[in-house]
């Protein structure tokens, strides 16, 4: 069966997709998600792999009306609009303290990252004193505040596994 064929939708299949979607609404920021379970769970049930969701989507829009349901559909995050500005070093040209990226380019062109990596090592980024502090191995005993000593064995009778 093709996607763009007529599913005949009989009272066990409608009864598998409501049992499907217990759980899941396909409506609102999410409904691509959820239809995806659905979809799923409906194919699972059904034991019919052919059937794609546009036919599932199909029939829902012909049961309710989804874009009123979208609609009405509270968005589960605090969604606000604030205004903000850009900061001027943006929209200064190259060279002129601004961003080294030349409108003449693409973003991920070679000389432009070369210009990047030039002016990284220019800028001494690296540490002006080798480190000569000792590495040290980390063990399980390295986040106690006490060190491991073989008095301190544990007084429960439980074993490790």
């Amino acid at each position: 069966m093709e996607a763009k064929d007529v599913l005949v939708w009989t009272p066990e299949l409608e009864v598998s997709l409501f049992h499907s979607m217990k759980g899941h609404k396909p409506i609102g920021i999410n409904r691509h998600f959820h239809m995806a379970c659905i979809h799923d769970k409906f194919t699972t049930s059904t034991g019919k792999r052919n059937i794609s969701s546009e036919q599932l989507w199909q029939h829902l829009k012909e049961l309710y009306n989804l874009p009123a349901l979208n609609e009405a559909e509270t968005i589960p995050f605090p969604n606000e609009e604030n205004e903000f500005n850009l900061p001027d070093e943006i929209f200064e040209p190259p060279g002129q303290g601004g961003s080294d990226y030349n409108d003449d380019e693409p973003p991920g062109s070679s000389s432009g990252l070369k210009l990047k990596l030039q002016s990284v090592t220019a800028s001494g980024s690296r540490p002006t004193t080798p480190d000569t502090s000792p590495k040290r191995k980390r063990t399980r005993g390295a986040n106690t505040s006490q060190p491991p000593s073989p008095h301190s064995t544990p007084t429960t009778t439980k074993r490790r596994r």
